[in-house]
C-alpha cells in the first residue's frame, strides 16, 4: 500500500492504523530498572493551576500498555496491545490487574483463569467466548450495576473486532458476552450506556480504506463517529457524532452529555447524548487519547505530539526518534476549560495514551515500548 509516495506492506499498513491511533514511533530503548526524577506542572492550557511537583517513576509493563481503568472496588486493569495489531501473525495482546502499591501486574485474560457464563439474553448475537490466545485488548470501560456487580468492557481487535464483556470479582473475570462491531469499523474507546445494558464505542476510522482515512485524520477531517449498541436494537450511529478520529469517550455525571477526544481534530468535544448536538469544544496542543475521571469530577486526558503524517511514517518506518515527553491535562466539564496537571520529559517514555488518577498517584499508559509512567505528588 502506498502512503504519500512510500510503499508500505499491507500487513504493516493495517498495523499502522492501530499505531496511528496513538502515533506510535519506533520504540526507543529503555532501561529495565525503574527511574525516578522530579518535575513540575507547566502553565495551564487555558486556565492557570497552582504548580505541583511530581516524582516520576517508570514501571515495567506489557507491550504497549495502552489503557487503564479504575473500578469502584479499587481494582485497576490495564490493556496491553499486541505487538502488531491487525496482522494475522501480530501476536496476542494482554489484560492485567495492576497492584498500584508495588507496580506488579497479573495477567487476568488467559485460558486458565477466565470463567465463562454466556448471558444469552443480553448477548444472544454473540457466537461465544473468544480464544484468549488471540485476544488483543485496546480501550477499556467499567460499570457497576444496580445489584453491585462490576463490569469490564474491552475493545478487542484479535480474532474479531468486538466489545468483550466481563463481570469482575476482585481480579477474577467472568466472560459474559460480546458485540461484534459493524463491518469496516475500528473500535477505540468504550463507555457503558447508563440507560440500558448497552454501550457507546468510538469508531476511529475505516480500516478498509486506510490511506484516505490517514490523510483525512491529519487534515482534521471526519473519519469516524460514535456507535451505540443495545441488546434490543443492535448497532446505530449517534446522530451528529461524526468527527476526526474519535478516540477516548466518557459520559457526563448526569448522563446528558458525551465527551469525546477527537484525535485528528486535536480537541475535546461535548455532545448532547439525546440529539447529538455539539455543545462545546476545546482545542489542545496534543492529539488527545483516552479520558478518565478524577475523584473531583474532572477528566484527565493525555496524548501524543505529532505534526504530520510524514513525521509519523518517519517514526514508524524510518529513522526518526520519538520525543520523550508527557503532558497531562484536566478538563472541567461544566466550564469546559482545560488546565495542565503535569508535564515533563522522562527518558524512555513517550507517546502517552491514558492518565489515570489513583489516590495521590497518576498512572500514564503508552502505545510505545513497555513502560508505565507513575506520577506521585512529591
Amino acid at each position: 500500500m502506498r502512503f504519500n509516495g512510500l510503499i508500505i506492506p499491507a500487513a504493516a499498513a493495517l498495523t499502522a492504523v492501530f499505531t496511528l491511533a496513538a502515533c506510535t514511533p519506533s520504540e526507543a530503548e529503555s532501561t529495565a530498572d525503574a527511574e525516578a526524577s522530579t518535575s513540575s506542572a507547566t502553565e495551564a492550557t487555558e486556565t492557570s493551576v497552582e504548580q505541583v511537583s511530581w516524582t516520576e517513576t517508570l514501571l515495567d509493563g506489557p507491550t504497549k500498555p495502552e489503557d487503564l481503568v479504575l473500578l469502584e472496588s479499587g481494582v485497576v486493569f490495564l490493556s496491553g496491545m499486541s505487538e502488531n495489531p491487525g496482522d494475522d501473525d501480530g501476536g496476542a495482546g494482554s489484560l492485567h490487574a495492576v497492584n498500584t502499591d508495588s507496580g506488579g501486574l497479573t495477567n487476568v485474560w488467559t485460558a486458565e483463569n477466565i470463567t465463562e457464563a454466556h448471558d444469552t439474553e443480553t448477548f444472544g448475537t454473540c457466537d461465544g467466548p473468544l480464544d484468549a490466545s488471540v485476544a488483543a485488548p485496546h480501550g477499556l470501560g467499567t460499570e457497576v450495576s444496580e445489584d453491585g456487580t462490576e463490569y469490564l468492557y474491552v475493545v478487542n481487535h484479535g480474532g474479531r473486532e468486538s466489545i468483550e464483556v466481563f463481570t469482575v470479582d476482585g481480579e477474577a473475570l467472568t466472560w459474559v458476552g460480546c458485540a461484534v462491531l459493524p463491518a469496516a469499523s475500528m473500535g477505540n474507546g468504550v463507555v457503558p450506556d447508563p440507560d440500558s445494558d448497552g454501550f457507546y464505542v468510538t469508531n476511529f476510522l475505516d480500516p478498509t480504506n486506510m490511506e484516505a482515512s490517514f490523510e483525512k485524520a491529519f487534515a482534521g477531517e471526519n473519519t469516524g463517529e460514535i456507535l451505540h449498541w443495545t441488546p434490543a436494537e443492535g448497532w446505530s450511529v449517534v446522530e451528529g457524532s461524526e468527527m476526526s478520529t474519535p478516540n477516548g469517550i466518557a459520559i457526563s455525571k448526569d448522563g446528558g452529555s458525551i465527551y469525546v477526544a477527537s484525535w485528528g481534530g486535536r480537541e475535546l468535544v461535548e455532545l448532547d447524548r439525546s440529539s447529538g448536538e455539539r455543545l462545546n469544544t476545546v482545542a489542545l496542543e496534543i492529539m488527545p487519547d483516552n479520558l478518565r475521571y478524577t475523584e473531583d469530577g474532572k477528566l484527565l486526558v493525555t496524548g501524543q505530539v505529532i505534526d504530520s503524517f510524514e513525521t509519523f511514517v518517519g517514526y514508524e518506518f524510518g529513522d526518526l526518534e520519538p520525543e520523550d515527553r508527557y503532558d497531562v491535562f484536566a478538563l472541567a466539564p461544566e466550564a469546559f476549560t482545560v488546565e495542565t496537571v503535569a508535564a515533563g520529559k522522562v527518558a524512555g517514555f513517550g507517546n502517552p495514551t491514558t492518565a489515570l488518577e489513583v489516590g495521590d498517584k497518576i498512572f500514564v499508559g503508552s502505545v510505545a515500548g513497555d513502560k508505565i509512567l507513575q506520577l506521585e505528588r512529591a
